[in-house]
């Protein structure tokens, strides 16, 4: 896992309210960086944490774009890191999910955690 800040650090709070548009567009734009050689994590806080469940992205397609869990599937085989609010997971969508029913490359974190991976030089944006 990374010790130093990222390059990209994307905040995605956005759940399934809006049919997976925003985390498509979250973790496509995380492949396009990482492709281009850039270190990136996705913060998923809020109702965002609901994607780090192993089958959430399943069956999510928007219009236009590959189907959601092909591009989290790419995020991580491209060595992109998922960071997950901790408490916020038990609050508003995970409760009591276990390590196991968590995507491989999820890391759940606390406040201190993500502000310590950024720096003035991170490019921090939120779907």
């Amino acid at each position: 896992m990374a010790t130093e800040p990222f390059q990209t650090m994307i905040v995605l709070t956005t759940g399934k309210q809006d049919r997976g548009t925003r985390a498509t567009l979250a973790f496509s734009w995380g492949c396009a960086a990482l492709a281009m050689g850039q270190r990136v994590a996705i913060y998923l806080t809020m109702d965002g944490t609901v994607w780090a469940g192993k089958t959430a992205s399943h069956g999510v397609a928007v219009s236009g774009f590959e189907p959601l869990e092909a591009y989290v599937r790419q995020f991580s085989e491209l060595g992109g890191e998922m960071l997950v609010c901790a408490p916020c997971s038990e609050y508003y969508c995970i409760p009591g999910a276990s390590k196991e029913a968590l995507i491989e490359n999820c890391r759940l974190v606390g406040l201190a955690t993500v502000v310590s991976l950024i720096s003035s030089e991170t490019r921090v944006i939120t779907f």
